[in-house]
């Protein structure tokens, strides 16, 4: 699956491959400057009101848009991103907050900026966004959205502004270094990252005096070095590097500069300004003069493909790229958005925008852009690569828990995988990102979707890992039978041979739905199959498979009644990747999980603490402290502390997981947690909770009937479902031994 490829690597792929050579079903060049035929709709006032479900469509029609109609298309594109990142900042997602501002700014260009534009919530977003530069040291942006803020601040609060802004202005200039060449550098280092989120004439004018006294510095100092008295002047390392810089990438940063606002006359007027045609890479130069004179498609993306980082460099580090990195991505960006709008059919600047959109926290819009290549071109390269940059999107919504926005981006590949249903051997395949969005969808507890998404990409493709699924809500449903027939049929599908721990799942099930049906024969067959099989792969496994094996392994072991032996593989799991975040995460919440229901408190502490010691993600951890303190709250036993100063750190989150902690922490009764649940997975683990109050309070009659409401509610796919019936089952869900001889350690 072509997830693995990061988004950094993607955009050199995109630049790597031959697209201008791709066979075009339109019979058109990829650098003729014609637009499909679905043309952008004209702008009117409602296109400053652009709903989530409307962005996708709206940031595709601006980066279309002439430039005399893209002031009525960006101020409601970038008042909805401000919005997504005034919640971000709310929600503590950072990093994801800083990519979203980022990408709202690079799409408005010098002289659009307006007040208006940041929208009702735009005051939220650029407060906290300047909180968090300030916080880094970041002087630059801290300065940028600080200046932003005070466009749209009280008079009251400008004065305070003006405050932060002055100390950023003397922090940057005390701060530059110990030689001219280094404040030099850091002077200009700090106006262009302003630049990058100020899109305005005081910012531009500033990082170009800022960049040209830096070029001149460096200038002035190798004719000093070269000198009759050159080989007596010493400088420091730091100088030298500094100066480096300046003559190495000093004119190409002042390119940037103009090309952040696609004006490649202005970048050749301010490098003849500077006097550095000398130190000015000829093939820039011409590509600037090229771009000016003729500005179509081909040459735009010639320019765009200046600023990408060499395509032997693997590693994707922006130190690679020097100090000014994100400048040249944003340029790049911006001419490869003007060769997108002379040519929206051409593949290879629809892709690079594509990917950079999801960098730039606007996922969503991702396969909007994508779609008129897709169908124009109908090559298989393209749409496997548009597949690709789909998959990463979603994934990215995946990854920051916005299911909604993995759905939206969803919603707006549906042109891509029409016409990637008609090629064959896509790859990924259309029923790939089907069955992504119906195992999103079963995580979300939207089971009615799931189902919907799930058929459709078993009707395209037979795939093991999708019947399972299917299996899971046939049983969820009652429909046992049918859930038979597509586990049967998933022991036969291609994957299945591939993926040894994927057989095994289905074993596992094909067991579990034996032994609720009362036939403890064909139970234990399934169950000692799954065990040999799992068995034998062990030694051919490693990493995150084996640990996976492990995991599945321990459960068979559990199904017999052997929990040492269970443990033990348990422990393997954890050894076969210690670094691995996301296993570690899945093998301690199954030691916890198990040491919860076995009323096995020493283990679910252990389990716990492992847990903090392997730093892993909050959400996770908070859980697992959850389920420590409910079991010792249901024993009886005096707490040790470890769990309560867990949860107490993080109760005061404002996205769920803070209120799931405050209800560890006793700060929020369990009513009021069932009352703040919204969405569907939330309501079952309110349920869940609830029903753990009743059994802590003795009311078992009542927890075990809230416990089968859960069992039977839509959140298939959450650790209190299977808790809750894990909890039901009590020893029934063990068949007995004696455990098949399979050669395990």
């Amino acid at each position: 699956m072509r997830r693995s490829l990061t988004l950094r690597g993607l955009l050199v792929f995109v630049f790597a491959l031959p697209f201008a050579t791709a066979a075009c079903g339109s019979g058109r060049g990829a650098g003729t400057e014609v637009h499909h035929a679905e043309r952008a709709q004209i702008p009117t006032a409602t296109t400053a009101n652009v709903n989530d479900d409307a962005f996708a469509g709206a940031v595709r029609d601006l980066l279309k848009s002439e430039p005399r109609e893209r002031s009525a298309r960006l101020s409601g594109v970038v008042a909805r991103q401000m919005t997504r990142v005034a919640t971000r900042y709310k929600e503590r997602d950072r990093d994801r907050a800083t990519a979203s501002l980022s990408g709202a700014m690079f799409l408005v260009r010098t002289g659009e900026l307006t007040s208006e534009m940041f929208g009702p919530n735009g005051y939220a977003a650029l407060r906290a966004a300047s909180e968090e530069f300030a916080r880094r040291g970041d002087s630059g942006r801290a300065r940028a959205t600080y200046e932003l803020l005070s466009r749209i601040a009280s008079p009251e609060e400008k004065a305070d502004i003006k405050g932060h802004l002055d100390a950023i202005v003397a922090w940057t200039r005390d701060t530059g270094g110990e030689g001219p060449m280094q404040t030099a550098g850091t002077l200009e280092a700090a106006a262009v990252t302003r630049h990058l989120l100020e899109p305005s004439s005081d910012a531009r004018n500033d990082a170009v005096a800022k960049t040209t006294s830096f070029i001149n510095a460096a200038t002035a100092l190798r004719a000093a070095r070269q000198g009759p008295q050159g080989g007596i002047q010493q400088i420091t390392r730091e100088e030298g590097m500094e100066a480096v810089r300046a003559l190495e990438t000093g004119t190409t940063v002042l390119a940037a500069i103009f090309l952040r606002d696609a004006d490649p006359r202005g970048a050749i007027k301010a490098i003849d300004s500077a006097n550095a045609h000398e130190i000015t890479r000829p093939e820039l130069i011409a590509s600037l003069e090229a771009v000016a004179n003729k500005p179509d498609s081909s040459k735009w993306l010639d320019l765009a493909r200046m600023f990408q980082p060499p395509q032997d460099r693997t590693r994707g580090d922006d130190e690679d790229l020097g100090r000014d990195a994100d400048l040249f991505r944003v340029a790049s960006f911006v001419a490869a958005s003007e060769a997108y709008r002379l040519d929206t059919t051409s593949p290879e600047p629809a892709a690079f925008v594509a990917a950079m959109l999801v960098e730039m926290g606007m996922s969503d819009a991702a396969p909007a852009v994508l779609a008129d290549a897709v169908r124009a071109q109908r090559d298989p390269r393209i749409v496997d690569v548009s597949l690709t940059i789909t998959m990463q999107a979603m994934g990215r919504g995946v990854d920051a828990e916005d299911f909604a926005g993995a759905r939206r981006t969803f919603v707006a590949a549906q042109p891509i995988l029409s016409v990637a249903d008609s090629v064959k051997n896509a790859e990924p395949s259309p029923a790939k990102i089907y069955a992504m969005m119906g195992e999103i969808e079963i995580r979300e507890a939207r089971l009615p979707e799931a189902r919907k998404l799930l058929a459709a990409a078993a009707a395209r493709e037979k795939n093991g890992a999708v019947l399972l699924s299917l299996a899971r809500l046939d049983g969820h449903d009652g429909q046992v039978k049918a859930a038979q027939e597509k586990l049967h049929d998933a022991l036969t599908a291609s994957d299945v041979n591939k993926d040894v721990a994927l057989r095994g799942e289905i074993l596992l099930l094909q067991s579990d739905i034996a032994r609720e049906l009362g036939d403890a024969n064909a139970a234990r067959k399934f169950l000692a199959d799954a065990l040999k099989n799992l068995a034998a792969a062990r030694s051919a496994t490693r990493g995150d498979e084996r640990a996976r094996v492990e995991r599945l392994i321990a459960r068979a072991l559990d199904r017999f009644g052997a929990g040492a032996s269970a443990l033990k593989a348990l422990e393997r799991a954890l050894e076969a990747a210690p670094r691995d975040k996301l296993q570690s995460a899945a093998t301690i919440g199954q030691i916890v999980g198990r040491a919860f229901v076995k009323g096995d408190l020493a283990g679910a502490r252990e389990g716990l603490a492992r847990a903090a010691v392997a730093e892993l993600a909050r959400e996770d951890i908070i859980y697992y402290a959850l389920w420590v303190r409910l079991l010792e709250r249901q024993m009886h036993v005096k707490n040790d502390g470890a769990a309560d100063r867990l949860l107490a750190q993080a109760a005061d989150d404002p996205r769920w997981i803070g209120k799931i902690a405050a209800y560890g922490a006793g700060k929020l009764s369990a009513a009021a947690l069932v009352a703040a649940a919204q969405t569907p997975a939330q309501k079952t683990e309110s349920l869940f909770y609830s029903a753990m109050e009743r059994r802590i309070a003795g009311d078992t009659k009542g927890a075990d009937a809230a416990l089968r409401q859960v069992v039977e509610s839509p959140g298939l796919d959450l650790m209190e479902v299977a808790l809750a019936r894990e909890i039901l089952s009590g020893p029934r869900a063990e068949i007995g031994g004696p455990v098949p001889e399979v050669g395990l350690p």
